[in-house]
């Protein structure tokens, strides 16, 4: 029997892959459910997202689904899948690789392989790609965030464990093709345009001017000096110490030549 086929985007935290995912949520035809890992149900729950935003179950079918109990997670993206497959539209998933490949504050060890996308390809034939974002601007956001302090003051986490987590997901990014942020922001419409042809998804060029409106998503911060045109961010300055921290380390130098960074000028 051939297998029903799934979109699957791979995405690491703060790699600008929330606004990259609702200009690509916000496309006509388009059901994207938001960060999803089979290890954390209870965080980003599909089916919560397929009855909330999206309608495709009743809340009668929701509440049942959930007193189960014991739902298997591949079950849940095949009864969503069909349910968008009747009504017309493409299901696209969205994964939360920062459980595999950074960890941290949420898992201590991550493992290094795209749980998500091995939880479900043995029921699914799987059109994937990546988005990345340059190491040092992507640690220099990572860093910012609350949820991070703690582990980066402690020394439960630091730049070398980010390095790794980082190339192992740019090995990844090779292997499932991929798309930068930078050259999402430049060209946002070349960009989609290449991210659609990939997922075998028909492109909306009505995004443009929606994305700005598409709320159904996870991980987007409010922030209410947000600009809705899409351009490059100033460009933050990099401490000597961490300059000299990331031409320090293998990592960092493997995951640019991987990607097509070009590393820090010494």
């Amino acid at each position: 029997m051939e297998k029903q086929k799934l979109r699957m985007m791979h995405n690491m935290a703060r790699s600008g892959s929330t606004l990259i995912c609702k200009c690509l949520g916000c496309m006509e035809g388009v059901v994207l459910l938001s960060e999803l890992h089979p290890r954390v149900w209870n965080t980003f729950n599909p089916l919560k997202q397929a009855e909330e935003w999206f309608g495709l179950l009743t809340p009668d079918e929701l509440a049942e689904l959930l007193k189960q109990g014991t739902v298997n997670y591949a079950d849940a993206i095949a009864l969503i899948e069909q349910r968008c497959r009747t009504r017309g539209d493409t299901l696209v998933l969205r994964d939360w690789a920062h459980l595999d490949y950074t960890g941290v504050p949420y898992v201590t060890t991550p493992g290094y392989r795209p749980l998500l996308f091995t939880e479900l390809a043995e029921s699914f034939d799987i059109i994937r790609i990546s988005t990345t974002r340059d190491p040092v601007t992507q640690w220099q956001s990572l860093a910012d965030l609350a949820t991070m302090q703690k582990p980066l003051q402690s020394g439960a986490f630091g730049l070398d464990q980010y390095l790794v987590g980082y190339r192992k997901f740019a090995e990844l990014c090779v292997e499932t093709g991929f798309v930068r942020y930078e050259d999402f922001l430049r060209k946002p419409d070349l960009a989609m345009r290449k991210l659609c042809e990939h997922l075998q998804l028909k492109f909306d060029p009505g995004f443009i001017k929606k994305w700005f409106a598409y709320k159904t998503i996870t991980g987007d911060i409010a922030n209410p000096r947000l600009s809705n045109k899409i351009k490059m961010p100033t460009k933050r300055p990099i401490e000597p110490d961490l300059r000299k921290r990331f031409l320090a380390n293998a990592d960092y130098h493997r995951a640019c030549e991987l990607l097509g960074y070009n590393p820090l000028a010494k």
